[in-house]
């Protein structure tokens, strides 16, 4: 067995990070999801329940922004590699 590069080890490690991070995005979705259509809700939405949807947004964005930062890190990176060819 070889040793990895260390370009191989890079890929590797930002594909578990977009995986992690898809996954968790997917299970909020889901929770929000399962939330709204299933669970019997007050026409008042409760403060708790308010702070916490305001928590599950914020790390969702976040989320989508770490995904499209790594995607435009490597599709800048890829394009810098083109030009010096």
């Amino acid at each position: 067995m070889s040793r990895m590069t260390s370009e191989e080890i890079e890929i590797r490690i930002w594909a578990f990070i977009v995986v992690i991070l898809s996954t968790m995005l997917f299970v909020i979705a889901l929770g929000v999801l399962w939330a709204v259509a299933y669970e019997e809700q007050n026409m008042e939405l409760a403060p708790i329940d308010g702070i916490f949807l305001e928590i599950l947004k914020a790390v969702a964005y976040m989320s989508i922004g770490t995904l499209g930062g790594i995607a435009g890190r490597k599709i800048g990176k890829a394009e810098a590699e083109e030009e010096k060819k």
